[in-house]
């Protein structure tokens, strides 16, 4: 005969406090993905600079106006998204 009474009975103290548990690490993950969106979408933004950069090298006469141009395209396009990556995945390291 199937009795009617649940297996797990949990008093409400606790229910409340692993409810509040729960939806404090669901924040906590919510803000560390918004957080990891905002990056990427400045590196994103940091490359297509750099290639911008790079195109502006082409335009010019000047032989040293391009090659600071080329240079600096080649900084901002890889250097800073990394540097920036690595800065915001020590910044979390405490997270993962």
């Amino acid at each position: 005969m199937p009795s009617s009474l649940p297996l797990l009975v949990l008093d409400p103290v606790r229910r409340a406090r692993e409810s509040a548990h729960a939806a404090l690490v669901e924040l906590a993950a919510r803000t560390w993905r918004r957080s990891w969106h905002r990056v990427y979408a400045e590196c994103l933004l940091y490359f297509c600079a750099g290639y911008v950069l790079y195109g502006m090298s082409f335009n010019g006469t000047n032989g040293d106006r391009a090659a600071v141009l080329a240079g600096l395209s080649f900084v901002v396009a890889y250097v800073v998204p990394l540097v920036r990556l690595v800065a915001f995945f020590l910044s979390h390291s405490d997270d993962f």
